[in-house]
């Protein structure tokens, strides 16, 4: 059988199009699927793109109203217009949508919209989204399955209150801004729609039913983070199992939870909407992955080996639909290690330990490699270099003094195990973590690197000196 196409990807989100792109590059004749009308997924559509046009925008309103005081500037009649910024936000999210349809024409990759279904391990039916009628067949040698992922309801509950529990697709379309918002759930998600809602006056509940907010990090990282939360106003209760939800009238909704201890006291949440972020599950509907006896684990996760490799060894998938960290910096990775493997080239094994987890919050929160709780699971001897932000000359003229960094490395070899900030600029900065861990970096090799200043990132210095030698130049 002559194959249409070496590679044919399905799904155009972060992992789905650079893929795509890659093996477009390696010389792969190319197709993309996507069941959508525009292209990029849950994170430029419904995700990390549009939340963060929000985030920004209600980050400068809040500054405005709160800091900018202090530098000597001040507002007469300070307001937000929504609607401008709910329009801004959609036009950033179009026009890097035309940016993704640019890069599909520019590298000769063909696209299908439609569902992608599997007839056999080298034919593809390629179905209509509505009706799910097949529209044709497309034949392939290789397939990356890249359909990431949806959010996840409350299934032990039965309620259907139209128009007031939102996930956070319906949280980024919403035309008002809430009264009162009750969010289920303390994680990534929850803290950063919680912030912008927040900024933009609603009074914002999050219910989290581990004993501390951002769980899956360090713990200094998920104290300092509570302060700072709600020192604007959050309110943030902990250690709670959700046991209804239901309609108080017209336009109020009611949530009943209970606290994990022996009395299980019972509480009430008024609020005019529910946001559920706990969690998200694969998405693999209508993929016809039973016709090829494609293997899932019980959470409906795809399994796949170390080449990311699925049961059927020319179909790989990547991303959020195969576990792991749902990120889409971790899916591009992937994506990028499949062609070239595909292709006979040798990439490096992403190291999934070193995978940086962001929080857009202000300030940012950023984390690599392990938390100071694993490395004393593990009974590794280990040194600590903690250095406040509020030491730094550049937090000081920049106004955000808040959170630290921390920095964790064995005790014999010195090594970088972990690094965990808060800060303003969080995010950028994670990378020279990032680079420095990855080459098995010592705390005194960062010690060693003249960092410019004034900058933020004299932290990394600061922290290194005090993990090999207890102490510290500024501090």
């Amino acid at each position: 059988m002559k194959n249409l196409y070496d590679l044919v990807v399905i799904g155009s989100g972060p992992g789905g199009y650079v893929s795509a792109i890659r093996a477009s590059q390696l010389g792969l004749r190319t197709a993309i699927i996507e069941k959508y009308q525009e292209l990029g997924g849950t994170c430029l559509n419904v995700g990390c793109i549009p939340s963060k046009s929000l985030l920004d925008s209600s980050k400068y309103f809040s500054l405005a109203k709160n800091n900018y005081s202090s530098h000597g500037i001040f507002f007469e009649k300070l307001f937000f217009d929504f609607k401008k910024m709910m329009d801004r936000k959609n036009e950033v999210v179009k026009n890097i949508n035309n940016g993704v349809k640019y890069l599909m024409k520019k590298n000769k990759i063909d696209l299908y919209q439609g569902i992608g279904s599997f007839k056999t391990k080298n034919i593809l039916f390629l179905k209509d989204r509505k009706s799910l009628k097949e529209k044709k067949e497309i034949q392939f040698q290789y397939c990356i399955i890249s359909t990431g992922s949806k959010p996840l309801g409350l299934s032990h509950l039965n309620f259907h209150i139209e128009n007031r529990i939102l996930s956070s697709t319906e949280a980024l379309h919403l035309k008002e801004i809430p009264n009162q918002l009750i969010i289920i759930g303390g994680g990534i998600i929850g803290l950063e729609l919680g912030s912008i809602f927040n900024r933009l006056g609603s009074k914002i509940i999050i219910i989290e039913p581990m004993d501390k907010i951002i769980s899956n990090m360090d713990d200094s990282l998920s104290q300092e983070m509570r302060k700072i939360l709600e020192k604007s106003s959050i309110r943030i209760e902990t250690s709670l199992s959700v046991s209804n939800i239901f309609k108080e009238n017209h336009e109020k909704i009611s949530v009943i939870a209970k606290y994990h201890n022996e009395n299980e006291k019972e509480v009430k949440f008024i609020g005019d909407y529910c946001l559920l972020s706990i969690g998200r599950r694969p998405y693999t509907k209508n993929l016809g992955l039973e016709n090829i006896n494609i293997q899932r684990n019980k959470k409906g996760f795809i399994l796949v080996n170390d080449d990311l490799q699925t049961s059927v060894k020319n179909i790989y998938a990547i991303g959020d639909v195969i576990g792991g960290k749902m990120l889409a910096h971790k899916a591009e990775e992937e994506g990028l290690y499949v062609v070239e493997h595909m292709v006979g080239q040798k990439p490096n094994k992403l190291n999934y330990d070193l995978i940086p987890s962001i929080i857009y919050t202000y300030p940012e929160v950023a984390s690599i490699g392990r938390s100071e709780n694993e490395i004393k699971k593990d009974k590794i001897e280990y040194n600590i270099g903690i250095f406040p932000m509020k030491i730094l000359a550049r937090a000081r003229t920049s106004g955000c003094t808040d959170g630290f960094l921390k920095m964790i490395s064995h005790k014999k070899t010195d090594e970088i195990l972990g690094v965990h900030i808060i800060g303003d600029h969080a995010s950028d900065m994670i990378m020279e973590a990032s680079v420095a861990m990855e080459f098995r970096s010592s705390s005194e090799d960062i010690y060693r690197i003249c960092h410019p200043h004034p900058t933020l990132s004299e932290s990394f210095k600061e922290a290194a000196l005090l993990n090999f030698e207890n102490r510290s130049i500024h501090m």
